[in-house]
């Protein structure tokens, strides 16, 4: 375990702060200390690599853990793109309920999304493990983080630190130099959207593929063979719900699609139609749950894998008018080309990862040997620039985005482009605020239904995965009083709604796990939501395994509920389904 000097708060920092909050003390980055030598100051920082779907409720669930909301709290964010942090910190005052190792301390949280779940497993496991890139936390003028404003987190008041001069490559970390970004640590937590050992080595798709020390090369950073058995210990957390994200254009060509003249929800739901609406507006039919378009678990696999059949709006035929049984192929409507661009995540990914098991099933068929009898996801390439693998979660946002408004932020749309995108996301990320959406993508419907808390909780939806949280075995005690503190926060149902988010179409992101001491309603408890259906191999999370109901003890059932049919069929043409 690690412990940091932070100095005191600088005059031009209390300045900047004077007319908003103040903060929790400053995290001006000075020598790292070890305790082990005797030079605890008092401040625990705590080292954390992993998943990025769950960026927000993380923070949440952090300033929900450990600071004392009495006091202040600051939280600093990598602002390269303001409001996609591929690196963060919260910094504040233990709470007096703690364990007496992080009780009263000061307490700075550094976490690394970038590069996502499997940087939360791999570098914990390998022997040694592997120190890995964060970001320098440090506040005030000519630092990292220069200027801090008003902000609510979770509910909560605290500083936010826009940390724009942060940088990569980070060449150097020697760090007594403030005019360097970065500092090497082995993560001391980890997070990962589904167990960790199926980033063991022995699954390639899985292994992290990062930039795992900053220095701007992710393609030399390969760590040696590991295993996860034996040397993580790892704890479940509540499940997440994840999703179908397309590009605007491709959203709305989508509905143009399903909902063509004489479809009874037309006036509603095409792009065209009288009761539309703004696109814009999350309170307009566009964006609701009837006018979701929806795509088949079969049609994704066939766009994301490798050496798939679905590579253009041309391999999409749609029927038109409804009912006729004639039909014409799809093309992209303002589009500067047919190619449906695949916006995805890096190996290693715990989103990926999620997606390969659930959607392509890797890998959930090893012969024992080291190779997968199961699909691949495809990857980025010379002769595959459709696909673009992407480091974090807020990265398969400018992807999207790139592809809808033909710009070039990821730097992968040099032509500025505009055509279909279709990536892989949780429902945790692009709620709108206000009404208004800051990115311009919207999940899709799989199989008929949206990806909200209802229909998971109803078994409708299945692209629902469970979240664990790692330490390596014989870690320090501050870190598994740290992970300790940390899980019920996100695994007990009466935290998780403050983690969840309002989409147009639902409320959607976590569900607690079913057990014995947290058994689901049978009508779904949103303010306190808890799933029926798992993946678990006996006892043990699997996220290969098939979903299938918590068994409950006593009682008289189970209490699923059997939802009524919601299609109209036009006889054997085909099956337009909508909800009235």
């Amino acid at each position: 375990m690690k412990f940091s000097k932070l100095l005191a708060l600088s005059s031009a920092t209390a300045l900047a702060l004077a007319a908003g909050a103040a903060s929790a003390f400053t995290v001006n980055w000075n020598v790292d200390k070890d305790n082990a030598n005797g030079t605890d100051t008092g401040t625990v920082t705590i080292w954390h690599g992993g998943a990025s779907a769950s960026t927000s409720s993380m923070q949440t669930a952090v300033i929900g853990a450990f600071c004392d909301i009495a006091q202040p709290i600051d939280v600093l964010e990598d602002a390269r793109v303001l409001g996609k942090p591929e690196f963060w910190a919260v910094a504040c005052m233990g709470k007096g309920t703690l364990s007496a190792s992080l009780a009263g301390k000061k307490i700075l949280w550094n976490k690394r999304d970038e590069g996502g779940s499997g940087v939360g497993v791999g570098p914990l496991a390998t022997n040694p493990p592997t120190a890995v890139g964060f970001m320098k936390p440090s506040t005030g003028v000519g630092n990292n983080c220069p200027t801090g404003a008003a902000a609510v987190r979770g509910g909560v008041a605290v500083t936010l630190w826009n940390c724009t001069n942060f940088a990569v490559p980070v060449d150097a970390y020697n760090e007594a130099d403030a005019s360097t970004d970065g500092v090497l640590r082995v993560p001391e937590i980890g997070t990962s959207d589904i167990e960790p050992d199926k980033f063991a080595s022995i699954f390639p798709q899985n292994v992290p593929v990062a930039d795992l020390n900053l220095d701007g090369n992710q393609n030399n950073d390969p760590l040696p063979a590991y295993k996860t058995a034996g040397v993580l210990s790892d704890v479940g957390l509540a499940q997440l719900i994840f999703g179908v994200p397309v590009n605007v254009v491709m959203y709305q060509d989508l509905q143009r699609a399903q909902f063509p003249a004489g479809h009874p929800l037309n006036a509603d739901c095409h792009p065209a139609g009288a009761n539309y609406g703004s696109i814009a507006n999350s309170a307009n039919n566009a964006n609701s749950e009837k006018c979701m378009p929806s795509l088949t678990g079969q049609e994704i696999r066939s766009i994301q894998m490798a050496g798939g059949a679905i590579r253009s709006t041309l391999d999409f035929q749609a029927e038109n008018p409804f009912g006729s049984a004639a039909f014409s192929q799809l093309t992209g409507t303002g589009t500067t080309d047919n190619t449906i661009q695949i916006c995805r995540r890096v190996n290693g990914s715990g989103t990926q990862a999620q997606f390969n098991a659930i959607m392509l099933g890797y890998p959930c068929d090893p012969t024992g040997d080291g190779t997968i009898d199961t699909l691949v996801p495809e990857t980025e390439g010379a002769f595959t620039t459709f696909v673009v693998n992407n480091s974090g979660s807020g990265d398969v946002e400018k992807c999207l985005n790139d592809f809808n408004n033909a710009t070039n932020v990821t730097g992968k749309n040099a032509a500025l482009r505009k055509r279909w995108a279709i990536g892989v996301q949780s429902l945790e990320k692009n709620a709108p605020s206000g009404g208004a959406y800051s990115n311009a993508y919207r999940f899709i419907k799989v199989d008929g239904f949206a990806p909200t808390l209802a229909n998971a909780h109803a078994g409708d939806y299945y692209d629902v995965a469970r979240q664990s949280i790692q330490t390596r075995i014989g870690t320090a005690t501050v870190n598994v009083d740290a992970r300790d503190a940390l899980v019920p926060f996100v695994d007990n149902k009466v935290n998780l709604d403050a983690l969840n988010k309002t989409h147009a179409f639902g409320r959607s992101g976590w569900l607690g796990s079913p057990r014995s001491t947290q058994v689901p309603d049978s009508a779904l408890n949103v303010s306190q939501p808890v799933a029926w259906f798992q993946r678990v191999s006996g006892a043990k999370s699997n996220t290969c395994a098939l979903p299938s109901a918590f068994k409950k003890t006593g009682g008289t059932g189970v209490d699923i509920t059997v939802g009524p049919q919601n299609c109209s069929n036009n006889g054997d043409a085909d099956n337009n389904c909508y909800t009235p």
